[in-house]
């Protein structure tokens, strides 16, 4: 049989409501009883083997203590730091994490509904794409919501922002400065490419620059290292090949300087390369990688302000940023 709070309090010779206090006690930071009474009732849960049943506890508070990360794919190493951080902040609140994954538009409508039943108490999106029609259903759910964008103005959410197009447009620049005048970009996937921030100021930076667009250097294969190793590959094949290359995400960086090194070219050399992210891989490169991105990838106070609005549901919307520099090191 499973042990209850009632045989809990039958064996520590106290009432039920004294052990639904100890066991809240941490969590809420009751100190009605004293430390003598805490002990027993501690000592009584051990020698019954007596487990909380969350579940029925925060089915009666009406929450469930979680909350939940959502993102178009697993395993990126920018992600990977983003939920190492969410889940320390998780776990000074007594609170759980769980993740979410949306590969499909279909899968990502399926993850908002999950969320709209109350999967979670919060959560943090992070999709390539997303959009306030999206969110409106949430907030009147009253989900607490953290939102990455770089388009959504905040309104009963928060927004998550970073300024990786002006990166952008400083790496550019500086390979133009370098002399580079045929510079290679290898983009995400986007359903709506108009969307894509990265691309669009490499194209504006070169028209600033009196640079021509050339379509034939835009490949797709950010999202991927092994596409990415496949375009830069084509990119190497053109009659007139480009003698840098910027990817939008620093796994096809890294993609492309495997590319450049087995066509037995040198980096930067013959071709220069810049990635985007500054993930811990991106220093252990040969030549390490020159690439835009936070100098230092800590997401706490992103994962703080999804539990002060937790707290605070009231709190009207607010904006973060995550600066983005330019970071030189030896592929540029």
């Amino acid at each position: 049989m499973i042990a209850t709070t009632k045989d809990v309090a039958r064996l520590a010779g106290v009432s039920p409501a004294t052990v639904s206090y100890v066991i809240n006690q941490g969590r809420e930071g009751n100190h009605k009883i004293s430390s003598a009474t805490c002990n027993r009732v501690l000592e009584a849960m051990t020698q019954l083997n007596y487990v909380p049943n969350m579940a029925g506890r925060n089915l009666r508070r009406q929450l469930t203590e979680r909350v939940c990360l959502t993102l178009s794919d697993i395993g990126r190493p920018y992600d990977n730091s983003l939920v190492e951080d969410i889940q320390k902040v998780a776990d000074r609140h007594h609170y759980s994490l769980i993740i979410a994954s949306s590969g499909t538009p279909e899968r990502k409508t399926q993850v908002l509904k999950q969320l709209h039943s109350r999967l979670a108490d919060g959560a943090i999106i992070r999709f390539e794409e997303i959009e306030e029609a999206d969110l409106q259903f949430l907030i009147k759910a009253q989900i607490a919501l953290v939102i990455f964008s770089n388009s959504l103005t905040p309104a009963g959410f928060d927004v998550v922002w970073t300024n990786d197009g002006e990166a952008v447009s400083r790496a550019i620049k500086y390979l133009i400065e370098k002399g580079h005048r045929r510079i290679g970009i290898i983009t995400h996937v986007l359903k709506d490419s108009s969307l894509d921030t990265r691309l669009n100021s490499y194209r504006q930076t070169l028209r600033d620059n009196g640079l021509p667009l050339d379509e034939s250097l835009v490949f797709t294969g950010a999202d991927r290292p092994q596409d990415a190793y496949i375009s830069v590959k084509k990119l190497l094949q053109l009659p007139h090949r480009p003698t840098a290359i910027f990817a939008s995400s620093d796994r096809a960086a890294i993609s492309a300087i495997w590319a450049i090194r087995d066509a037995g070219l040198r980096i930067p050399e013959d071709i220069a390369v810049i990635g985007a992210g500054n993930i811990p891989e991106s220093q252990n490169t040969s030549p390490a990688l020159t690439t835009i991105g936070p100098v230092s990838l800590d997401f706490t106070e992103v994962a703080n302000l999804l539990f002060s609005r937790l707290q605070n549901p009231s709190l009207s919307g607010r904006k973060h940023l995550i600066s983005w520099e330019l970071i030189l090191r030896g592929s540029a």
